[in-house]
């Protein structure tokens, strides 16, 4: 075969399995690492990943006779590729027991392996690892440029995967970090309207599918701006945060908060009654009494609708939602007009009427 015959084999075979996208980084890995076996007719081979001064086995193909694992680790200087690393470039080497200084090599001592090919691995720059191919077996020929060019090959398609994948990561988390930018409330750290909206929106379509009930209600902090004349704004600030965790604290599992507004938080109460609702609210008023922020004891006024669906079905769940919200703001101001630290609360029935 000659050498071009044998690079556009290499080249079909690598676009092969690295256009096998659907099986994944891992399969396809595996079977580049299966494919350089075949290509240097050898035994072992694997992708390393180099930590300081510590050889971490990544990916691997092994006979098996031979115990090597993901994630199995080795002092770099006790591994042939130290020498890769320390030489920027491929490293073939056919009979390590034929040169004097290779064969007191820790690697040659402790494995005996006879023949290995190499290639540095770089991510941004920066060394990530090796692509190593090797065997107990001393290799039958001088390892040539087309054998060179194929791991360059290899190696190129590792590298550029990596990026790929080392970009994928760093765009979820960026996608991740924007949506909680998007859906939380900066300073307390609990969802903003927009949070509270979809995860109303949400639970209410499923209600109303069962033709469930709950309780929507504000909780609106007393003599907020009073606060923040007498402490500051910082201390202001620090209430709200304060006022948040314990809020969340005081909630059940499946009870929602978000900030509102302002000094204002809305508290979702699925499956909850009037009953329960006063229950839960009294456990948050409790708890907000005991932040030492200010000299006097901080309350809240809170009011509370509770709602069933009554064989009704809302065309327009945004209103509904609003109207709901609305009917609690109502009976907030009325606990605010009968002297704050109390809970006022109204009850709908929404039927098809």
């Amino acid at each position: 075969m000659t050498n071009e015959s044998s690079s556009e084999l290499v080249i079909r075979r690598l676009y092969q399995v690295t256009q096998d996208h659907s099986k994944g980084f891992e399969h396809q890995l595996l079977e580049l690492l299966k494919m350089g076996l075949e290509r240097f007719d050898l035994d072992i081979a694997i992708l390393s990943k180099i930590d300081q001064n510590k050889y971490v086995v990544k990916y691997c193909v092994t006979p098996d006779e031979v115990p090597l694992n993901p994630n199995d680790c080795f002092d770099l200087n006790a591994t042939y590729c130290s020498m890769t690393c320390n030489a920027k470039g491929p490293v073939g080497i056919e009979h390590m027991g034929e040169d004097d200084a290779l064969a007191v090599h820790p690697a040659y001592q402790a494995f005996g392996l006879e023949s290995y090919i190499g290639i540095p691995i770089r991510l941004n720059g920066q060394l990530y690892g090796t692509l190593n191919f090797s065997s107990p077996t001393p290799y039958p020929r001088m390892f040539r440029d087309v054998d060179i060019d194929a791991l360059q090959l290899m190696a190129s398609w590792v590298e550029v995967e990596l990026i790929r994948r080392e970009q994928e990561a760093q765009l979820k988390a960026l996608n991740k970090e924007l949506h909680h930018l998007a859906n939380f409330d900066s300073l307390t750290n609990v969802p903003n309207r927009r949070g509270m909206h979809q995860t109303l929106h949400k639970d209410l379509n499923r209600l109303s599918r069962s033709q469930g009930h709950g309780t929507i209600a504000l909780l609106d902090i007393d003599r907020f701006k009073q606060l923040n004349d007498t402490y500051g704004h910082q201390a202001g600030d620090d209430a709200l945060v304060a006022i948040a965790e314990k809020i969340t604290q005081s909630l059940r599992d499946y009870d929602f908060v978000a900030r509102f507004g302002g000094e204002e938080f809305l508290l979702w109460l699925p499956d909850t009654a009037q009953e329960e609702c006063s229950i839960v609210c009294k456990r948050v008023m409790e708890n907000i009494a005991t932040i030492g922020i200010t000299a006097e004891p901080i309350t809240v006024s809170i009011g509370a609708c509770h709602f069933r669906f009554n064989q009704f079905k809302p065309d327009d769940m945004s209103k509904l939602i609003d109207n709901i919200i609305s009917e609690a703001d109502t009976v907030l101001y009325e606990a605010k007009a009968q002297g704050r630290n109390r809970l006022n609360s109204v009850t709908k029935v929404l039927s098809a009427d």
